[in-house]
C-alpha cells in the first residue's frame, strides 16, 4: 500500500474570504475512495486565515504582525480542525492533529517521536493532519543557530517534503491554486509536465511568494526537489480541479510531475 503526503496551501483552502469547507469535504471523499490503495497524511495550512475570518479582521496573513498572526492561528486552528473532523467522520474516517515547529524538530528525539507518531496513526487507519504551530512559532526571528539545517522548513511545502522523506512516503502531492509549474517561452506560458531535481534552471523561473505572503512556486519546487532527490514522486497540481487526488492516483496526466532520482 502506498503512503501519500497531501499538502494543502492556504490559497486552496480559502473561499469567499474564509475557509472553503466544501473543498475539505471533497478531499475527505477522495481520501476515503483511495483508502484501499493508499495511506494518506495531510499537511494543512489555513489556521491564520481561518482565525482572521473568525475575528472579523479585514486583512490577509502577510499584512499582520507576528503577534497578530499568532493570535489568528490560535483562534483559527481549532476551527480548521473541526472542519476536518466533521468532513472525515462523515465518510467513516478518523483524523488526528499534530502541530509542529522547527524548534521541536531540532531535538533529535522529538524528531524521531514525531515520525513514529505519524506511522503509528497510519497503522491504525487514522489520517494525520499536520500543521506548523503558528501560535507559538518564531520563524520570523531568523537568527536561530540551534535549528539544524536539515529540519528547517519555514513553510508547509518544505515541511511536507521532510515528512515524505522521513516516513519513506511513495508520493507527495502539493495542491495549489494554479495548474502546475509554468515557464515563459516566446511570450507565452507553457505548463511543464515533467521535471527532475537536476533541472536547477526551473527555480529561476518560479515566483517566490504566494497570494497570502508565503510559499509560491519557488517554495514548491524546492520542496519537490528535496523529496524527489530522496526517491519520492512529487505532483504539483491545482487543488480546485475536480477529483484531483483521485486523478493523480489513477495516473492521469495532471499538473507537473517531479520525477524521483
Amino acid at each position: 500500500m502506498e503512503t501519500v503526503i497531501v499538502k494543502l496551501g492556504t490559497s486552496v483552502l480559502s473561499g469567499d474570504g474564509g475557509l472553503n469547507a466544501k473543498f475539505i469535504g471533497s478531499l475527505a471523499e477522495q481520501v476515503k475512495e483511495i483508502s484501499e490503495m493508499a495511506r494518506v497524511v495531510i499537511v494543512t495550512s489555513g489556521a491564520i486565515l481561518t482565525g482572521i475570518n473568525a475575528l472579523g479582521w479585514r486583512a490577509v496573513p502577510r499584512d499582520l504582525s507576528l503577534t497578530e498572526k499568532q493570535v489568528a492561528a490560535a483562534v483559527g486552528q481549532p476551527i480548521l480542525m473541526s472542519h476536518y473532523i466533521n468532513a472525515f467522520s462523515s465518510v467513516g474516517l478518523r483524523v488526528a492533529q499534530i502541530l509542529i515547529t522547527e524548534e521541536d524538530l531540532s531535538i533529535r528525539e522529538c524528531h524521531r517521536n514525531f515520525l513514529r507518531t505519524i506511522k503509528a496513526l497510519l497503522d491504525l487507519g487514522i489520517v494525520p493532519v499536520i500543521n506548523e504551530n503558528d501560535a507559538v512559532s518564531v520563524k520570523e526571528l531568523l537568527n536561530r543557530p540551534f535549528i539544524r539545517d536539515e529540519v528547517r522548513f519555514g513553510d508547509n511545502d518544505r515541511l511536507s517534503a521532510l515528512i515524505a522523506v522521513g516516513i519513506g512516503a511513495n508520493r507527495l502531492v502539493l495542491l495549489t491554486d494554479v495548474d502546475g509549474f509554468f515557464v515563459e517561452e516566446k511570450g507565452e506560458r507553457r505548463l511543464v509536465r515533467e521535471i527532475r531535481p537536476s533541472d536547477e534552471w526551473a527555480k529561476g523561473q518560479a515566483s517566490s511568494e504566494g497570494a497570502f505572503g508565503r510559499g509560491g512556486m519557488k517554495s514548491k519546487l524546492e520542496a519537490a526537489f528535496l523529496a524527489a532527490s530522496n526517491g519520492v514522486k512529487v505532483h504539483i497540481a491545482n487543488g480546485r480541479a475536480e477529483n484531483v487526488l483521485l486523478r493523480i492516483m489513477n495516473m492521469e496526466p495532471i499538473g507537473t510531475v517531479v520525477l524521483p532520482q
